[in-house]
């Protein structure tokens, strides 16, 4: 069920793939008409994905590389300029998987990645989300087999959740197409069923004098050959200078970012190297004649 009592919610408005922002809802389950309104209830059928259109070809399939970093940009309206989500509504960000075959039924999510509150910084995952603009990076595992998943993710917001039913849960799923993996086919866990009412991270109170936090759930998966889903500067989010505008594409449209501008100055510099070296031969076989 979902909840009309508060206005300041989120969803994913857009990934970004390959430094390209892609258009508001492409390879998203579509949106119910509060687009941006949270999942009350720990049992409801909406924690899968946040609709009611569960069908598989209800939008597209992006295509992305095992190992490789999709972006999920958090925003409250639907614009870009919008904040990921209110200051106030803090708490985990997490992000699941499932092959999509599945259609998200069954003991088939697995974690990928977590936030949750940083005691030296003071911290929650959705404060770093929002300093980067709503955006929240995250490493698709590099050793699971190619096929289409559900990649899920979800900010759960606490600022109600010292009662029972007060936790707010925003999920959205992307439908992506992963290739250049390996084998592996993590176990998983049931959605809606992973989380309970009382829960630790689920029933919690943003007033008390908390020093930690329990993110709700399973482990994250630890791929043998992935690298850590924290990037080496130690963020998970990123900034608009990483990345492009929406509908970016290169200049000459044919996705190589520039490197035919590079081969085209390494072929000048060829053509300018035999130019000069035949420029001297002419030269040396004409003083010989005079001589």
């Amino acid at each position: 069920m979902y909840t009309s009592t508060v206005y300041a919610h989120t969803h994913i408005r857009n990934v970004i793939i390959d430094g390209k922002v892609l258009d508001r809802g492409k390879c998203i389950r579509p949106y119910e008409k509060k687009f941006n309104f949270p999942v009350s209830s720990v049992k409801s059928p909406e924690l899968v994905c946040r609709t009611t259109n569960m069908s598989s070809n209800a939008t597209d399939i992006c295509d992305i590389q095992a190992g490789a970093t999709i972006i999920l940009e958090f925003h409250e309206e639907e614009g870009r300029d919008s904040v990921g989500i209110d200051p106030s509504h803090e708490g985990p960000c997490l992000v699941y998987m499932a092959p999509l075959s599945s259609n998200g039924a069954g003991n088939v999510w697995f974690k990928i990645f977590e936030q949750g509150y940083d005691a030296k910084s003071n911290k929650w995952c959705i404060d770093t989300l929002d300093d980067a603009s709503g955006k929240l990076r995250v490493t698709i595992p590099a050793d699971i087999e190619d096929g289409d998943y559900l990649l899920r993710g979800e900010i759960i917001a606490l600022h109600a959740a010292s009662d029972i039913g007060g936790a707010e849960i925003f999920p959205n799923c992307v439908q992506i197409r992963v290739s250049g993996g390996g084998s592996a086919k993590p176990s998983g866990v049931a959605i809606p069923g992973v989380y309970k009412e009382d829960d630790p991270g689920i029933l919690f109170d943003l007033e008390s004098d908390y020093t930690t936090y329990e993110i709700p759930g399973p482990k994250v998966y630890e791929a043998e050959s992935t690298p850590n889903p924290i990037s080496e500067d130690g963020n998970t989010t990123v900034s608009d200078d990483d990345i492009g505008s929406e509908n970016d594409d290169d200049d000459d449209g044919d996705g190589d970012n520039g490197d035919d501008d590079n081969s085209s100055g390494a072929a000048v510099n060829v053509i300018g190297g035999v130019f000069q070296g035949l420029v001297g031969t002419l030269a040396t076989a004409a003083l010989a004649f005079l001589y």
